[in-house]
């Protein structure tokens, strides 16, 4: 019996789904991950298991204060008006139950605030050949903020933001199979065997 499948983000796609623009100043790094494309509004983001997420700032590209935030403020990532290189920066981990996420959200002093998953300013990265009304599914989510969804700057690039997922309780991947715990069971009992064997000699 195979291992557990690891934990993943399933992204309900929104419609419509749009190329990454040539003036998102971050497009070759993420045409380089095999990102083209995106969705925004009417967005689904859901986890299949219970399972630790590692948030990362990863660049940005704006003309006013943005700021992005998970499970209420614990993680948390600002910039001021300025752009910022592609260059990590971890921000921390949460842990969360399987099931819808809704605690992502986006914020601007330009007047897009509290924009969370399904909002037009709310972009989810993805690879080509997807479509909208589809699923995608992958451990690994890239976000990008578009702080005024209108004009030439409609782009996404204000703020990027990487999210990985990890098994909650086996980072390493996987549990064991049956057949594993049934050799660690008859483990057991042989050890348990031998030692009762030993007591009973040694009364003798």
């Amino acid at each position: 019996m195979p291992a557990a499948a690891a934990v993943t983000f399933n992204v309900g796609i929104g419609s419509p789904v749009n190329a990454i623009p040539s003036n998102n100043d971050f497009k070759s790094n993420l045409n380089g991950l095999g990102l083209f494309q995106y969705t925004a509004g009417g967005a689904t983001v859901s986890l299949s298991g219970k399972a630790k997420l590692t948030f990362e700032f990863l660049g940005s590209e704006s003309g006013f204060s943005d700021s992005f935030k998970a499970g209420g403020g614990s993680i948390f990532a600002s910039e001021n008006s300025s752009f910022t290189a592609w260059n990590p920066v971890a921000l921390g981990s949460l842990n969360y139950l399987a099931g819808p996420i809704s605690d992502w959200i986006f914020s601007s002093s330009g007047g897009a605030t509290n924009k969370g998953i399904g909002a037009l300013e709310f972009g989810i990265f993805l690879p080509a050949g997807v479509q909208a009304g589809g699923n995608y599914a992958s451990n690994v989510l890239y976000l990008g903020f578009d702080d005024q969804i209108t004009g030439d700057d409609d782009n996404h690039d204000d703020m990027i933001i990487r999210i990985t997922a990890e098994d909650l309780f086996d980072p390493g991947g996987g549990v064991p199979e049956p057949e594993t715990w049934a050799m660690l069971v008859a483990g057991f009992g042989l050890v348990g065997a031998v030692r009762r064997r030993r007591s009973t000699a040694v009364a003798a």
